[in-house]
């Protein structure tokens, strides 16, 4: 099978993230494979390394001749819009068209077969790349998000008669109330790679080292972009908290990895609490599994979150987790892999007396919770059940791996 590829970005997120690692394991399973980023990013490297990779967006201008092209196959209103903001879907400069074009006709000499689509947001590629080729879309969005999409986006997903797969059942029942046909739809939750635990294990002094831990803390980490969805300031809070009455004797230390717009003012409000030698927001790191190998416990504090990758890669590592219930997948995953602890949602106090029963644990990692997790939510298991839903999509649903 001839596959193209789609992600909307190439940065170190969940989605992106997802793509690079199903990219990999269908390429080890003999398809042939070609990949579309929407815009370029960190992991365009990696990306590069797996298959030939193209850049959708590499230039973001429009100048009034463009705007009237838009207006043209548009609106006035959407020409307007991308005078504005270059960068918004549907967006593209005479230049971008005929980018697009040649990308067109370079995917139908290739002659691929079906597209996988990271994301609800791929739709403005797939529609103006006009291939023809039937689509899988996995949406990784839930419902504010999906009220948030532009209307052409939201429109492609709407009336398109092809497979719509969420990552949760909380995604899926989103889907289905914004009006996609329950029969379209299907669940497959994001996978992670099943990591080598020994090797973790023998990286716990470099990790130590790195980020000022002595052998015998007790380490809680949180992870992702630092801005509002994350919840990195409920992070704060549930540490703070928890440190006020400290739940083991000797050090408790609090490690937020990832970037974003939120990251000067967490700094900020951890050192106005004096909290500096306990809480620490250093940025993202390349590899986020020897840290939660170390890390006794995750928090994971999003506000809504369709399902999130960390708390599958911190499960793989033996290390659980504390969700806030009812904010998407963390507690569809804690509750069917028994991977730690749900508390109301948004209730710091909560979450802070959940980390003292947490950390009452001997420490050590869970092997048998990585275990039970690698059994469904590996990498190569996940991309086997979207390549049968592809193969049923192309009707290649009785070809071989080898015949791919």
């Amino acid at each position: 099978m001839k596959l193209l590829v789609m992600s909307h970005a190439a940065d170190r997120t969940g989605a992106p993230r997802s793509a690079l690692l199903l990219a990999r394991e269908w390429v080890a399973m003999g398809l042939d494979v070609e990949i579309l980023l929407r815009r370029d990013g960190v992991l365009r490297p990696e990306f590069e390394a797996v298959a030939p990779t193209a850049i959708y967006r590499r230039r973001a201008e429009i100048g009034l001749a463009d705007a009237a092209s838009i207006l043209r196959d548009y609106d006035a209103g959407m020409a307007l819009k991308c005078l504005r903001n270059p960068d918004r879907p549907y967006c593209l400069s005479r230049a971008g068209r005929r980018d697009a074009g040649a990308l067109a006709e370079r995917y139908r000499a290739w002659g691929a077969q079906a597209v996988y689509a990271n994301t609800s947001h791929c739709a403005d590629m797939i529609e103006q790349l006009g291939l023809d080729l039937p689509v899988l879309t996995h949406v990784r969005e839930m419902a504010p998000s999906l009220r948030a999409l532009d209307r052409r986006r939201r429109e492609y997903l709407l009336k398109g008669d092809g497979p719509v797969l969420a990552v949760s059942g909380r995604g899926r029942a989103d889907l289905a109330a914004l009006g996609v046909a329950p029969s379209r739809l299907g669940v497959e939750p994001p996978a992670a790679e099943v990591p080598d635990l020994a090797a973790l294990a023998r990286q716990a002094g470099r990790v130590e080292q790195e980020f000022g831990l002595a052998p015998g803390d007790r380490l809680i980490v949180g992870a992702g972009t630092v801005g509002p969805r994350k919840g990195p300031d409920l992070f704060i809070e549930a540490m703070k908290r928890a440190l006020e009455k400290p739940p083991v004797a000797g050090r408790v230390a609090g490690l937020w990895l990832g970037e974003g717009e939120w990251l000067d003012d967490c700094r900020s409000r951890i050192a106005g609490a004096g909290l500096d030698a306990a809480i620490s927001f250093p940025g993202a790191v390349p590899d986020l599994a020897p840290v939660l190998h170390r890390a006794d416990l995750l928090l994971c504090t999003s506000r809504e979150d369709p399902y999130p990758r960390v708390v599958i890669e911190a499960a793989l590592a033996g290390t659980p987790s504390i969700a806030f219930a009812a904010t998407g997948g963390a507690e569809e995953f804690i509750t069917q892999f028994d991977a730690g602890w749900l508390v109301p949602a948004f209730d710091v106090d909560a979450m802070a007396a959940a980390i003292g029963t947490a950390l009452e644990r001997p420490r050590g990692c869970d092997a048998g919770l990585a275990a039970r997790v690698a059994a469904e939510r590996s990498v190569d298991r996940s991309a086997r059940r979207i390549f049968e839903r592809l193969q049923t999509l192309t009707g290649e649903a009785n070809a071989t791996l080898a015949d791919s």
